[in-house]
């Protein structure tokens, strides 16, 4: 009789903290630890937007002459690596602080990548000719 009541509490308790930690939004990790969906969200809304803004940037560099089309597609590429990473990251479900830090310095780097090639001095057309090679 008390084995069969313990039992029977035991099970009430436990679901009850199931429902509350589901209320909460919080899931279990491949590796056991807890983490918030709601955590993972805004990250991935950061590292989104940040890139969306540098997809701008390259392409109006390109656009506006800034850029040749080596470095469009470099730049680009960049782009497509920082997005593969984050898709990496992304396939237990959860993007964590670490993982976040990495594609955060990544942009950083592909944003100082951006900037110094549209600023140095190498024009898409040379002297107001567009080359077939550039």
């Amino acid at each position: 009789m008390k084995s069969t009541l313990m039992k029977t509490a035991l099970g009430i308790l436990a679901l009850g903290l199931t429902a509350t930690g589901a209320q909460a939004g919080w899931t279990h990790g491949r590796d056991g630890h807890r983490h918030a969906d709601q955590q993972t969200r805004a990250y991935s809304q950061q590292i989104d937007t940040r890139q969306q803004r540098q997809m701008e940037r390259i392409e109006s560099g390109l656009h506006g002459g800034l850029l040749s089309r080596a470095e469009f597609r470099e730049l680009t590429h960049e782009q497509h690596t920082i997005r593969a990473m984050e898709r990496r990251f992304r396939a237990d479900g959860v993007i964590d602080a670490r993982e976040f830090k990495r594609l955060s310095h990544a942009l950083d780097l592909a944003g100082h990548n951006i900037k110094t090639a549209k600023h140095d001095r190498q024009v898409r057309y040379a002297h107001g000719h567009p080359s077939r090679f550039n």
